[in-house]
């Protein structure tokens, strides 16, 4: 098996890497000469924000999820405010208005959330739609808490992309761009798998031209497509640290601000845990992220206190899970 698994992880370093591939765009053949130097500055207020979600009980019909928002700001390379706001939904299925009826519960009363909200399931773009509801109020939060603190700093990156998918998220987004003139936002996404025409990573294609025609980093690569119609502002890869194993897709919103904006986030992308990612962005994640060791917590006190129906309902779908615990 060792053998089949060394031929099919090795391939050659292709010589013609293809196009970009971007939905209703027309791209730009991969060039050397699109790659611009990045210098550090210093001097402004930045906000993070990220979020997290898991699934704390799961049926049919109904669905619990543990929901957390997080925003940092930092200065001069400093954290000077934080927020860490947690949420409890209790989600039902309503058939007759083909929607999910959620109570939410603001455990530390961030305002953030109105107490009900209905979701039509085709907002939902997922076959198991239930499973799918907490993700998609994350990224509403997310939204919504980018927009409350957009006025505390001057430039606000938010993990993950600028473009949004469904009706009401893409409305609580123009939210944050309405209220953020004069500001600048940036959308700077972990993972990206959009593709080359020749079916590779457009990121690592992007990483590998630069390498092949060494290019120091930190660098910045554009343009990629034009006329993206799916996302404010402009899409760039960039690459912050030449010690860093890692280039990643990011949006900038006004593109014109891009140098100054990803210029204030190299000297946040020093840390060994993740060289050439900002920092900013690492302490979001840890600190919006539910593991499911702690949803697992919650999880027993729901299932400790839940009526032998109820139990019912979740064995409906809990099998699988059950048969994977087993060693």
């Amino acid at each position: 098996m060792l053998d089949i698994l060394t031929k099919i992880s090795i391939r050659d370093i292709p010589q013609d890497l293809g196009l970009p591939v971007i939905k209703n765009a027309n791209p730009v053949p991969l060039s050397p000469e699109n790659f611009h130097s990045l210098k550090p500055v210093e001097g402004k207020r930045i906000g993070f924000v990220d979020g997290g979600n898991n699934t704390i009980y799961l049926s049919p019909g109904q669905a619990i999820y543990m929901l957390r928002l997080y925003y940092s700001i930092f200065s001069n390379g400093q954290k000077e405010e934080y927020g860490r706001y947690t949420y409890i939904v209790d989600a039902h299925t309503n058939l007759n208005e083909n929607a999910f009826e959620l109570t939410i519960y603001d455990v530390d009363n961030s305002g953030i959330f109105p107490e009900s909200m209905r979701i039509g399931m085709d907002e939902i773009d997922e076959r198991d739609k239930i499973k799918a509801v907490g993700a998609y109020l994350r990224r509403m939060g997310e939204w919504l808490l980018s927009a409350k603190i957009i006025n505390k700093c001057d430039i606000l990156v938010r993990d993950g992309s600028l473009q949004t998918g469904a009706k009401r998220e893409y409305e609580y987004a123009n939210r944050l761009f309405e209220s953020a003139r004069e500001k600048i936002i940036v959308g700077f996404s972990k993972t990206c798998s959009l593709l080359t025409s020749r079916g590779y990573s457009l990121i690592a294609s992007i990483h590998h031209l630069a390498e092949k025609n060494r290019i120091r980093a930190p660098w910045y690569y554009h343009p990629i497509a034009k006329g993206i119609s799916t996302i404010k502002g402009d899409m760039f890869a960039v690459k912050l640290h030449p010690f860093s194993d890692y280039a990643f897709r990011v949006e900038v919103y006004p593109e014109k601000e891009v140098t100054l904006a990803l210029g204030y986030l190299i000297p946040l992308s020093n840390d060994p845990i993740m060289t050439g990612y900002p920092y900013g962005l690492l302490d979001a994640d840890i600190n919006a992220r539910i593991s499911d060791e702690e949803a697992k917590t919650y999880r027993q006190v729901i299932y400790n206190h839940a009526d032998s129906f109820t139990l019912m309902q979740a064995r409906a779908l809990d099998a699988h899970d059950r048969i994977s615990e087993v060693k």
